[in-house]
């Protein structure tokens, strides 16, 4: 059987939810008061999955959540103000170009506490030519750090993992290298290429791979790599990245997911939870709600999930709404499933409706 590209899946699931703008009223407060105070019980077949559009406690009041989904390190990156990135910034008629960031995490990506044996990732992420901007190292522990910066185009670290799993979120300018930098030199996206090496995995791919990138590589160990990629345009439209874990419930089908928001540069913008599963109709449904880190409502989520021919895998496409109930943004990814805890885990992107990020 031949397999449907992974991008014309997720646009025709969003073509066909002609149930998410739905019908809506501009004032959220007149005649749908209910959704702000009614009690919130899981339902599949409900428009808003049963939730409702008050705030919470922040973390959702699950010490959990709050311990694994927590802040990430900045850097303070010495090529910040470098003459390669600043003369890249904008284009020859002086019009700011879009900004690409990369999302690298590897280990164990769905958090097994029976793994017991370490794994050394030391290793580097290159670009040829052009420069590494760090924002942000993920879940990195004292033993693991970034080893002093000598070149724009190299970024080296040393980690290691057990039961869970390291990280680093970059931007990467794409750029010649510097031998006149009053020189304007056309980029090349194609001939630009990113390469992770580490022990365990090393993989190099060219730059025009990058914008709408997800790819999740399964080691035999049970390790895996995930990079997942955002293209942020030069008008004003937030976008970012999402991720988590998900694990199903033992008692009835489908299951929960859990996990955080956060900006395209790395920076925590709050929690999000909710659950999937098949609604009345057999589609394949999940529904959510993302907070602020202080608990304030920030959006309802609805899409549906689909599987891979590849087994224990797939993806994942919806929209997220306001308070005004109508859309305000998209979001997508992929997940992975780990047999032994029943669960696995996500990462995917969200985009605010400026445009399209499918």
């Amino acid at each position: 059987m031949k397999r449907v590209p992974t991008f014309l899946l997720i646009i025709l699931v969003i073509a066909s939810m002609s149930w998410v703008a739905g019908c809506s009223n501009d004032d959220p407060t007149s005649a749908n008061d209910e959704l702000y105070t009614r009690e919130q019980v899981p339902d599949l077949d409900d428009e808003y999955g049963g939730f409702n559009l008050g705030d919470e406690a922040p973390a959702f009041d699950d010490p959990e959540l709050a311990a694994e989904f927590g802040d990430d390190d900045a850097f303070d990156d010495p090529f910040e103000n470098d003459p390669a990135v600043l003369k890249h910034e904008r284009d020859r008629n002086g019009n700011l170009r879009g900004r690409i960031f990369l999302m690298i995490t590897w280990g164990n990506l769905h958090r097994d506490e029976t793994i017991t044996h370490v794994t050394d990732w030391t290793g580097s992420l290159s670009v040829d030519p052009g420069v590494i901007l760090l924002r942000r190292t993920i879940r990195f522990e004292p033993h693991d750090r970034i080893l002093p910066r000598t070149q724009r185009n190299l970024l080296e670290w040393e980690s290691k993992t057990m039961p869970s799993f390291d990280g680093i979120l970059v931007r990467i300018v794409a750029c010649p290298e510097i031998t006149n930098a009053d020189a304007y030199t056309r980029i090349d996206s194609a001939n630009t290429v990113i390469t992770f090496k580490t022990e365990p995995f090393s993989v190099s791919f060219t730059l025009d791979r990058l914008p709408g990138l997800h790819r999740v590589v399964t080691l035999e160990d049970g390790n895996a790599v995930a990079f997942t990629a955002v293209h942020v345009p030069p008008q004003a439209c937030p976008r970012g990245f999402l991720r988590g874990v998900w694990r199903h419930y033992p008692e009835r089908p489908g299951g929960e997911f859990f996990g955080k928001w956060v900006s395209e540069s790395g920076l925590h913008m709050g929690f999000l939870k909710g659950f999937y599963g098949v609604n009345k109709e057999g589609e394949k449904v999940f529904f959510g709600k993302w907070i602020s880190r202080s608990g304030r409502f920030q959006g309802l989520l609805r899409g549906r999930y689909g599987s891979y021919e590849e087994d224990g895998a797939g993806w994942f496409a919806g929209v997220w709404l306001g308070r005004d109930r109508r859309v305000h943004g998209e979001l997508k990814g992929e997940w992975r499933r780990n047999d032994e805890c029943h669960g696995g885990f996500f990462r995917g992107v969200w985009a605010k409706n400026c445009d399209r990020i499918l």
